[in-house]
């Protein structure tokens, strides 16, 4: 069994893995590790774990690594981590290059080691809840918006928070992608804030994708149009809703409309999933845990991460042609 795991990177994120980590039965948590050497030493007083003083002695006393540090380290770091034998849990976006993440992708598997990638979206239970519904989807509405946050913004909203969706859209439509149109603006930061894109598939399926970090309130909508119904996603309240218009039966107990025209009735069929009470990040290192220890295929791995970061990388081109 492969149960020892290491913590690289104490900030806001590396704070909920840290806390996640500990309290999860599969993982066994070794120590942690952050250039700041205090905050190692006070995590690691906190949780009862080893506070490593390197990277090297991290990686050497450990069988599993998690990295939660800002997005331009990723690379170094998984790198030594796969040579040293270590699987590798990395945060999104896996690397801040895509040569990078090629790289990658050869070494994991020369070196025949999991890597799971954190689109911690995959995991959202109202997002999961959706799936069964959504079948062949036709027209794909997102909309992200974030109040600022200083976390994040050493790259654009493309690789901040759109990559979120980017992954789900990739995850549910099984076709190439044929063109992507994308406008943004910096607001505040060097980078784009708010992006718009419009991502058309080979299969007809568009998708239509609106992130902005600039927002006075948060909202993470996630639409899906398919012919059979209308998936509503609310990834923020967690909340699934089921919107089927079909020919009205007689007597109907449902909302009903006349279309005129000589058209049949419809009746408008509203439906609610049960929402499970996971948190999404546990999720998604419990699912890196039965991976590694069985032959449940990744649920997030390399290739779903280079996918997202080529139409994440071209959307960021059409913003400076």
């Amino acid at each position: 069994m492969i149960n020892e795991i290491s913590l690289v990177g104490l900030g806001y994120i590396g704070k909920i893995h840290l806390k996640l980590l500990s309290e999860n039965p599969h993982w066994q948590l070794k120590g942690v590790y952050d250039l700041d050497k205090n905050l190692t030493r006070e995590m690691a007083e906190m949780y009862g774990v080893q506070a490593f003083q390197s990277l090297e002695e991290c990686l050497s006393h450990s069988q599993v690594i998690d990295i939660a540090t800002p997005s331009s380290t990723h690379y170094e770091i998984a790198r030594q981590a796969i040579m040293q034998g270590c699987h590798v849990f990395v945060e999104k976006p896996v690397t801040s290059e895509l040569k990078d993440a090629r790289q990658l992708q050869k070494l994991i598997k020369e070196a025949g080691v999991v890597c799971q990638v954190g689109h911690v979206e995959r995991f959202n239970p109202s997002f999961i809840a959706a799936k069964p519904f959504i079948q062949d989807p036709v027209f794909i509405e997102v909309h992200r918006l974030a109040q600022y946050n200083p976390r994040g913004t050493d790259v654009s909203v493309v690789l901040d928070l759109m990559m979120h969706d980017i992954d789900l859209i990739l995850s549910i439509v099984k076709s190439n992608v044929r063109k992507i149109h994308a406008s943004g603006t910096p607001l505040v930061s060097g980078t784009a804030d708010l992006v718009n894109a419009r991502i058309e598939f080979e299969n007809g399926t568009v998708a239509n994708v609106t992130t902005n970090r600039m927002a006075f309130r948060n909202s993470r909508k996630f639409r899906v149009f398919t012919r059979e119904n209308l998936v509503s996603i609310n990834l923020l309240e967690k909340h699934t809703e089921i919107i089927r218009i079909r020919n009205a039966a007689p007597n109907s107990r449902h909302l009903v409309i006349d279309p005129g025209y000589q058209q049949p009735k419809k009746e408008i069929v509203f439906e609610h999933p049960i929402i499970l009470p996971t948190n999404a990040i546990n999720e998604e290192l419990t699912t890196f845990y039965t991976s590694i220890n069985s032959n449940k295929a990744i649920s997030v791995g390399i290739d779903d991460a280079i996918r997202t970061l080529e139409i994440a990388f071209e959307i960021e081109e059409k913003l400076n042609p």
